[in-house]
């Protein structure tokens, strides 16, 4: 069946927020800048883009460091490099091993691990403690400018650091990450000199105890406190009034968790086993809560290692750099993240939860897991692949848009895979694409409608309004939408894998996925949206303006956060009634952005990104689905 071509737009009369387009003169200068910056950057960087000679002596050191004053030309922010210096700023930490490879630095001792001591210049107060110490642990004491005392029952490592040709800061950083090769259990840092020892261990992620000292040389070392109480894992006073008088100079650290009165070796040793046991523990937390829910962290990655990706090592990473960001106070998604966990949103989680997830520097997951794994916008119920394929006694229609026809022979093989059969309503541009889906379905054993649409409001569009009557009839339990997704030029190879992914999961191809979706809500009569759980953790973007439009006029009250989990893609199975905020926009073609549309900020993008807050306001909850081992990029 084929219904009447619906009438051309009108002049558009939009209600809603659009950015502002480029103009031809504005492309045309991008266009010019970037060819222009191409020439540009192969006269500053060679192939394999490192920066040629003379740039490298102009804005760096002999260690990959920026000059003094040059930051700002290298890193858009703390630790987060500017595109042309990122790739060759990953092997930085390869100019460290030589600075430190004449040391005494001990034999692996596989059998227990180690402990490191860092003191600044006389090593005896440290005797007591190492003593302690080496009952239990191998210990390594690194001696800064100084000698150590004979019979230290220790590997003592005497650094020269005022006679390095490197920096203190790149020294002290070759021998974290030395001692990083021993994956100590903790280490302890003496007195202020040391203080920026303990920070560049901490940034290795070796947890360290920092020794605070007398109060009277507090007022001196201002500074070198500031940083062991922002820094260390726990800072050991040797009385509560030295630990006031710390807090006093400032006050601002009073928050602060693991501030402990005793410096005894005895105490010491009880708080490093704490600390260190910490990161192991998430570890070993997470590996032993539905292992099959990490499969997400088994998928290869560009940039992986060659050779099995070993899941446990993996994960062991993923929470040593959220630590290293807390520590460092840097942006939790740059560089972005993947979902660790199938149905946990690792950064609504900790923008729930900041005192544990930042302060504290715990890994989301494991803090999760280790509160029960409570409810809320953090985590989604996901379900996977069926034993077989089994009809659904709901009655389902399903809408595709295809601008481009010769994809539904191809989700009409993925269907087939299904037993079940929904009824057909595609939509698309032109009459002759009309006439292309007709010969394509002319074989589907159900109900199959085709409109022509006018080129506005891409998928969207024409499954509000040209579907609206389907959507509000009242003859459909669910209704899945989905679209021809393709991508020309440079950027088709993020359009195919990303449309296969989302049909994959949705309709199915290996599993018969639609009869997966259909089952699943058949079942939980409460879940209105299903999706395809992407891996990607996404924010708001450039949506915030055209949101907050949408959600004033569809009285949505939900709290926004920062991140939002959503049907990535916009395709998705919905029951109608959980689309009532929506459907009473009641939009016409009018509200939609003219072609071409931007990239970003549109009703369009808006409307995606608010899917679920809608769903949940109509009195429905949400779910996902995932086949394990597929992604899109």
């Amino acid at each position: 069946m084929t219904s009447p071509a619906h009438p051309a737009s009108p002049t558009p009369n939009r209600r809603y927020f659009e950015p502002k387009r480029r103009s031809k003169w504005r492309q045309w200068l991008t266009n010019a800048s970037q060819k222009i910056g191409r020439s540009i950057g192969r006269l500053l960087f060679d192939a394999e883009s490192r920066p040629r000679p003379w740039l490298r002596s102009l804005l760096f050191d002999t260690y990959q460091r920026p000059r003094p004053g040059l930051g700002g030309v290298v890193f858009k922010e703390p630790g987060r490099p500017r595109r042309p210096f990122a790739a060759w700023l990953t092997h930085a930490d390869d100019t460290l091993p030589p600075l430190v490879r004449h040391l005494p630095f001990p034999l692996k001792d596989e059998g227990r691990r180690p402990v490191v001591v860092v003191a600044q210049g006389d090593a005896a107060p440290a005797e007591a403690l190492v003593r302690t110490l080496a009952g239990h642990h191998g210990v390594m004491m690194l001696v800064l400018d100084g000698v150590a005392l004979s019979g230290f029952p220790a590997a003592v490592i005497p650094v020269d650091v005022a006679g390095s040709r490197a920096p203190r800061a790149v020294l002290l950083d070759a021998l974290a990450q030395r001692a990083a090769d021993y994956h100590p259990l903790f280490a302890v840092a003496i007195g202020f000199g040391a203080a920026d020892a303990a920070d560049i261990l901490e940034q290795r992620n070796i947890p360290v105890v920092a020794l605070a000292g007398a109060p009277e040389t507090y007022a001196d070392f201002v500074e070198a406190l500031d940083v062991a109480l922002e820094r260390a894992s726990a800072v050991a006073f040797p009385s509560d009034a030295a630990r006031q008088a710390a807090l006093s100079l400032l006050p601002h650290r009073a928050g602060r968790r693991r501030l402990v009165i005793g410096n005894a070796p005895e105490d010491v040793e009880a708080i490093g086993r704490e600390i260190g046991a910490e990161l192991d523990n998430e570890l070993a937390l997470v590996l032993a809560t539905d292992p099959a829910q990490l499969e997400v962290l088994a998928i290869p990655r560009e940039g992986d290692p060659p050779g099995e990706i070993k899941v446990p090592a993996r994960l062991a990473s993923l929470i040593a750099a959220w630590r290293r960001k807390a520590l460092l106070k840097r942006h939790p998604n740059r560089p972005p993240l993947r979902r660790p966990y199938s149905g946990f949103h690792p950064l609504i989680y900790a923008e729930h939860h900041p005192v544990a997830c930042f302060d504290e520097r715990r890994y989301p997951l494991s803090h999760w897991i280790e509160k029960g794994r409570p409810e809320g916008p953090w985590a989604v119920p996901v379900f996977g692949p069926p034993a077989a394929p089994v009809a659904s006694p709901l009655k389902v229609g399903l809408h595709g848009h295809f601008f481009y026809p010769d994809l539904l022979p191809e989700l009409l093989e993925r269907l087939a895979a299904n037993a079940s059969r929904p009824d057909l309503f595609l939509t698309t541009d032109t009459p002759a694409k009309v006439e292309q889906l007709r010969a394509l379905t002319a074989a589907w054993p159900a109900k199959v409608r085709i409109d022509v649409v006018p080129n506005s409001g891409r998928d969207i569009g024409p499954f509000l309004t040209a579907l609206r009557d389907v959507l509000t009839g009242g003859e459909y339990d669910v209704l899945l939408h989905l679209h021809g997704k393709k991508t020309k030029g440079r950027r088709r190879a993020i359009g195919d894998p990303w449309r296969n992914f989302l049909w994959e999961n949705l309709i199915g191809g290996d599993h018969p996925m639609l009869d997966a979706v259909l089952a699943y809500m058949a079942a939980h009569p409460q879940v209105g949206l299903v999706y395809p759980e992407d891996t990607h953790l996404l924010d708001w973007a450039r949506n915030g303006r055209v949101v907050e439009e949408l959600r004033r006029d569809m009285g949505l009250t939900e709290p926004m956060g920062t991140y939002v989990d959503f049907p990535v893609g916009n395709m998705f199975a919905v029951r109608p009634a959980a689309l009532a905020p929506v459907l009473a926009l009641d939009l016409k073609w009018s509200d939609y952005p003219v072609e071409p549309i931007p990239l970003d900020g549109t009703v369009l993008h808006g409307i995606e990104r608010l899917l679920p807050t809608v769903v949940r306001k109509a009195g429905f909850t949400t779910a996902a689905v995932r086949v394990p081992g597929t992604d899109w990029d």
